[in-house]
């Protein structure tokens, strides 16, 4: 990421097949409006996290609140370094569920 450029940033996370990954845009460029404009439907993906295609605004113990669109994947296995998010851990632990 050091050397990359904001549209070359964009471009990789959009590719992010789960959502996990996000951009804050600053002062130099306007974010296009990413809100999904569909319905919300979660899948229990086999032996992997919990998707959830839509808008999520995601309030934490402190209350403070992360706003995800397209794909966002939750945790399942309870192992991820990242929860509430999966960060595919549950394939390294060989997860069932």
């Amino acid at each position: 990421m050091q050397g990359a450029t904001t549209s070359a940033i964009i471009e990789q996370v959009n590719k992010c097949p789960s959502g996990a990954l996000s951009y804050f845009m600053n002062n130099e460029m306007q974010a296009e409006d990413v809100t999904a404009k569909a319905e919300t439907i979660i899948e229990v993906s086999k032996n992997g996290p919990l998707l959830v295609y839509g808008n999520v605004t995601l309030k934490d113990a402190e209350g403070n609140e992360v706003h995800k669109n397209k794909v966002t994947a939750f945790c399942r296995c309870g192992a991820s370094s990242n929860k509430p998010f999966c960060d595919g851990t549950h394939r390294k632990i060989e997860f069932e569920g």
